[in-house]
């Protein structure tokens, strides 16, 4: 089962000007170098309610010399934890935001300097992404765009036959392959395939189907789910007294394969 997702649609009388706003308002905020470093980035959801505090996270993301992640709201504690950690975060405007925001320049500003430039220049916020699960079709050629997510379940429904440990594995550890080869398109192969996986961790509060809760690369007590290359801070074997993983069964097919578009937002290339 295919599960494909797009990013980043607003209605024509909106759109540009939205754009624009924050672009420019957060040009003039955003301090660093590149927005994405190298092609692989990790998406840190936490709808879970058993996950490492965001230091300890930080510490498995440098362990595992993973350079990029994507978070889905602007959580204070988790910017405040990667301060001076030099990982490039992108934040997210909710979707439920977009049509405040999007009224009059003041809100826009407003809610940068309430969230964004607090944080700034000790954690290294990159970018924004504009909502989360719309479609992509901006109509900017040479913008760049990520694909916000991608990945494979570890674990499903007994209707979810691909979801297995094995398929997981083989998805991800070719999907970091690919990225790392640091090539572009066919359609456009000078620009550069940049990615987050989904996910970080399982998260075990997600509704729906089983599937949605096991994408996790790692395990809550920061030893990996299944080897694609990355180190984690415990050996596979290892258990936690304080942080629970549930075990992986099989069965499943999940691809979240989310194209979303995200705004870059660069001071230099």
């Amino acid at each position: 089962m295919l599960r494909v997702q797009h990013q980043m649609v607003f209605s024509s009388s909106c759109s540009f000007f939205l754009w624009l706003l924050i672009l420019s308002a957060t040009f003039s905020l955003v301090l660093g170098n590149k927005a994405f470093t190298g092609t692989y980035g990790v998406n840190y959801g936490r709808v879970s309610d058993n996950l490492p505090p965001p230091e300890s996270v930080v510490t498995l993301l440098k362990a595992a010399k993973i350079k990029n992640i994507r978070i889905y709201d602007v959580n204070p504690q988790v910017l405040s934890a990667f301060k001076g950690s030099g990982i490039g975060i992108i934040v997210c405007l909710p979707n439920e935001l977009l049509t405040d925001i999007g009224v009059a320049e003041d809100r826009a500003m407003n809610w940068i300097k309430d969230n964004v430039q607090p944080h700034l220049p000790g954690t290294k916020i990159v970018g924004i992404s504009i909502g989360n699960e719309i479609l992509e079709k901006v109509g900017f050629d040479k913008m760049e765009v990520i694909v916000g997510e991608t990945g494979w379940a570890s674990h499903g429904d007994d209707n979810e036959a691909g979801a297995t440990v094995k398929n997981a594995k083989t998805y991800n550890k070719n999907m970091r392959k690919r990225l790392l080869k640091r090539k572009g398109t066919p359609h456009r192969p000078k620009m550069l395939v940049r990615a987050y996986i989904f996910a970080l961790f399982n998260e075990n509060l997600k509704p729906g189907p089983t599937s949605e809760r096991n994408f996790g690369l790692f395990k809550h007590d920061g030893s990996i789910a299944y080897d694609i290359g990355f180190t984690g801070l415990r050996p596979s074997s290892a258990t936690s007294s304080l942080l629970s993983f549930k075990g992986i069964g099989s069965s499943y097919v999940m691809v979240s394969s989310s194209c979303i578009a995200i705004l870059l937002l660069l001071i230099a290339l």
